[in-house]
């Protein structure tokens, strides 16, 4: 099978590109092709569009959530990308590019009049009493006019429900930028996470718990009801894998998906071609057995499944990871939930195609703060996004020369597009509710599942059982200031849990 992207022969059946990391677009399931986006989802894939069309607009209401998006994704060439569930990160970057052209250009002008006070006051220092005033009053209608054509020019206006069009994004600024932003969209389908931090999880939000026990797997019941045989361990991923494909969850898809530390690959050609280009997006699901037989410190594989719902704003995922080390069988689990987005950035479903007047009264008020504030910094900001790379070369040349001089940099994703604008806590209590039943229904599940696949290899699964009864009925969601709370730490079994307002 060859690359579309390098052209690389590469093995039949295989997702990704050995070589360049690249999605190849097909599979091979039964024998016959299968186009990606078949594949893996549950019983539907909820539409990106709305979670997209929320984060575009955050980008023009929230100037520094558009810059942050910017510098820790975008012009950071080295750096991997952090899964985005149910959002087009190219469509949310072209609109930021788009957001601090349109403000820079606002600064420009709001500069422009600072210099002119200023020039003004020091050649006829008699008429700055009269010259102040005007300058202000020029000031706060720049800034009126750009926040009333913020909310009721076509940039909002595009995102309003029913209106949203993905393809009409704004063009690249730059053809570097087009460049960078089709790299970025390779990590779209990919299956492989470079991480930065202490969660390797980035882009699934808050960690709720976890929990891990060990299984004797040479130890046989009492009375054995058959003979006790060997397995590998890709079987157990494989039969709890099938027992997840059939939950009764919002919109399920279970995966595989490969986390990797970003400051361990710059040596490993597996996970980086080149040590000044990004991480590959992706590898072979002949990579991902090789690591669940023998797991390394630096990449762990993890089947995951991942609920969403509530309009795919609310994702609820579980981790699991296998290791098998005679005589014991190491069993994982990780929840993790990705809250909705906040809600200044949902503003966008209200708006209207023109103003009411308490909105106008609201715009004209709040621009007077702004004109003091906003004017005197106009300068920066101006200069800012003037260049929308502006810092990167000088950066970049920084951290080329530490790649090169001392052979160290942590590749791993610093920023997730979602998580940058989701919220920290629930915002209804149902959503609470569906996130405690995913956990509790999927840690049920994998349980059943390990009893049953242990039973049919004639092994003891008296303890598995224990296990099961205490993870299932023990643990605890909880949300408001209170703390999720493993409950349980017994028999060898272990709960720990993290927190979440």
């Amino acid at each position: 099978m060859h690359c579309g992207n390098c052209g690389a022969e590469n093995m039949a059946g295989a997702t990704f590109c050995g070589n360049c990391g690249r999605h190849i677009g097909v599979v091979i399931l039964d024998g016959a092709p299968i186009p990606t986006e078949r594949v893996d989802v549950g019983r539907r894939r909820v539409a990106a569009h709305d979670i997209t069309r929320y984060l575009c607009a955050a980008t023009y209401l929230d100037s520094d959530y558009a810059h942050r998006l910017i510098k820790g994704i975008a012009t950071e060439p080295h750096l991997g990308v952090a899964p985005a569930p149910e959002c087009d990160i190219p469509v949310v970057l072209l609109h930021a590019y788009a957001a601090i052209r349109r403000r820079s250009r606002r600064d420009a002008l709001l500069a422009g009049l600072l210099v002119l006070l200023i020039v003004l006051s020091a050649l006829f220092p008699l008429v700055i009493p009269l010259l102040f005033p005007l300058t202000l009053f020029a000031s706060w209608l720049t800034i009126f006019v750009f926040d009333y054509t913020t909310w009721y020019g076509p940039h909002l206006q595009r995102l309003r429900p029913g209106h949203f069009d993905p393809s009409q994004a704004p063009a690249p600024p730059t053809s570097g930028i087009a460049a960078l932003l089709e790299e970025i969209d390779g990590y779209k389908d990919g299956n492989v996470t470079v991480y930065s931090d202490f969660s390797p999880f980035i882009g699934y939000g808050v960690l709720l718990n976890y929990w891990s026990f060990a299984l004797n797997v040479t130890k046989q019941p009492e009375t054995p009801m058959v003979e006790l045989t060997g397995f590998d361990v890709t079987e157990v991923y494989a039969a709890v894998a099938n027992g997840l494909k059939t939950l009764a969850l919002p919109d399920t898809a279970v995966v595989e998906r490969l986390f990797v530390d970003g400051a361990t690959v710059i040596d490993d050609e597996r996970f980086l071609r080149g040590i000044y280009g990004r991480p590959l997006a992706g590898t072979s699901a002949a990579q991902i057995d090789a690591l669940k037989r023998a797991p390394e410190d630096r990449a762990r594989p993890y089947l995951a499944l991942h609920s969403t719902g509530w309009g795919g704003e609310l994702v609820c995922s579980t981790f699991l990871r296998f290791t098998l080390s005679p005589p014991m069988l190491f069993i994982e689990g990780s929840h993790t939930v990705l809250c909705p987005l906040l809600e200044k950035y949902k503003e966008i479903d209200s708006l209207l195609p023109s103003p009411r007047i308490r909105k106008l009264i609201y715009l004209m008020a709040a621009a007077v703060p702004k004109m003091i504030t906003d004017w005197l910094t106009a300068p920066a900001t101006a200069i800012r996004g003037i260049d929308l790379n502006l810092g990167m070369a000088k950066r970049v040349d920084e951290e080329n020369k530490e790649i090169h001089h001392l052979h160290l940099f942590n590749y791993g994703a610093r920023y997730s597009v979602r998580e940058e604008a989701s919220d920290t806590h629930y915002q209804r209590y149902f959503q609470k509710m569906d996130s405690d039943m995913a956990v509790k229904v999927v840690d049920k599940r994998v349980l059943d599942t390990l009893v049953t696949f242990a039973e049919s290899h004639g092994i003891d699964v008296a303890e598995l059982r224990e296990r099961q009864e205490t993870i299932v009925n023990n643990g605890i969601i909880a949300s408001g200031s209170s703390k999720l709370v493993g409950a349980f730490a017994t028999g060898g079994a272990e709960a720990n849990a993290g927190s979440i307002k």
